[in-house]
């Protein structure tokens, strides 16, 4: 598969696009969570660093396989998404906290962190990129 230069610029916008969101999303989280101290905007550029390194390795891919057979809002895609976000989210805090790793599967942050993750990616990835 050849990559010219309009698809490989949907590919970048669809990563940045979705790695701020993400970022906004959970760093106002924070901001509210920590009763609006306004250095918790920090975390805003954190969270969109981090998220953009794990949707590089585990979305980037995934983008490319399914790149293939292109749908526009696909649910199949978005199920499929969520699936690979459920894993690196896990990998991410197995790393980050090997100990208490399974007991990730008792927190509700978990579920949500993970679900939008592939919320936000599948829907940069409909507009960026699918016909």
């Amino acid at each position: 598969m050849s990559l010219n230069q309009k698809t490989l610029n949907s590919y970048v916008y669809t990563l940045v696009f979705s790695s701020l969101s993400y970022g906004l999303v959970f760093g106002l989280y924070m901001f509210v969570y920590s009763d609006f101290m306004a250095i918790a905007l920090i975390t805003i550029g954190i969270i969109a660093f981090y998220s953009f390194i794990t949707y590089l390795i585990f979305a980037f891919p995934l983008q490319l396989l399914l790149r293939r057979n292109p749908r526009k809002f696909s649910l199949i895609y978005f199920l499929i998404y969520t699936a690979v976000a459920f894993l690196a989210v896990f990998v991410f805090l197995f790393i980050d906290y090997p100990p208490s790793a399974f007991t990730v599967f008792r927190s509700l942050h978990y579920y949500i962190m993970s679900i939008a993750a592939a919320l936000i990616y599948w829907f940069w990835d409909s507009i960026c990129l699918q016909k």
